[in-house]
């Protein structure tokens, strides 16, 4: 097929015209997707532009550029305010036996994700009550950073939104409460509006890790020895990490009435 795209020797001596991504065959088409889907799936999608055959031939793809697509999905309730096109949400109302979770779109299960939160306002500019970290499929179990103690939380929620902290984590999930990962009143002191969390999942090491504003990384998981005889309550025998290739997404609580949380990013890395 190859030589036949770029056979110069044509009748009357014209020279074949170089092909287009809709000459090539699926397959290289296919890879030219993947690749594109590396460094940026927002490439991906624009290949919905070009033309009908080029996006037919990189449906799959775009499929999975638009899984990495960064919206919240939160519960239909009128305590949450959706807007930015998925990206920001607001509370604007509370229960005081409910706590808001929101989530985002299930996450890859090889390899590493990497996304970012942006605190756009903490009711007293200092990181309480807003947690981020990631979730499990059906946001029953959490794991999120505390922004304004710095510490771990594994919490567990029943359908209606009531938190059960003597909950265990699922079978094979670690819990990792109580772990400090981040200085005590890091955010309260700079001020928890604009701040940036990055937030790391190895999909393959079941390991979590923060950044924020751009600093050190910050281990989350796995737990070390340490860890587990300071904050494991008698089960020291809990796992680390999470299982390779478990299913998780990104998550986020909000509490007060204006707390504001945004994806920095359009998708995940």
């Amino acid at each position: 097929m190859c030589s036949s795209l770029f056979a110069s020797d044509l009748a009357g001596g014209a020279t074949a015209p170089p092909p287009t991504l809709e000459d090539l065959p699926d397959e290289v088409v296919d890879l030219v997707g993947r690749f594109a889907l590396s460094n940026s799936p927002r490439d991906v999608l624009r290949l919905r532009c070009v033309c009908s055959g080029v996006r037919n031939k990189c449906g799959s793809v775009r499929e999975l550029a638009e899984a990495r697509r960064l919206r919240w999905r939160v519960s239909d309730d009128w305590r949450w305010r959706v807007s930015n096109h998925g990206r920001t949400i607001t509370v604007v109302g509370r229960s005081a036996d409910v706590e808001l979770w929101a989530t985002g779109g299930l996450l890859p299960r090889t390899g590493a994700s990497t996304w970012a939160v942006r605190v756009d306002h903490s009711r007293s500019n200092d990181g309480n009550g807003l947690w981020v970290g990631v979730c499990d499929t059906a946001a029953r179990c959490s794991w999120g950073l505390f922004l304004l103690s710095g510490r771990m939380r594994c919490a567990s929620q029943d359908a209606d939104g009531r938190l059960d902290f003597g909950a265990a984590p699922p079978d094979g999930y670690p819990s990792g409460t109580y772990k400090r990962v981040l200085q005590s009143g890091c955010l309260a002191r700079a001020g928890a509006a604009g701040a940036v969390v990055e937030v790391t999942l190895d999909h393959d090491a079941g390991s979590l890790s923060f950044r924020v504003n751009g600093g050190q990384r910050l281990q989350a998981l796995p737990l070390r020895d340490e860890d587990l005889r300071r904050h494991a309550r008698g089960r020291e025998d809990q796992p680390r990490a999470f299982p390779t290739g478990a299913a998780l997404r990104p998550y986020a609580s909000c509490y007060y009435p204006g707390d504001q949380l945004s994806f920095a990013a359009a998708f995940v890395a």
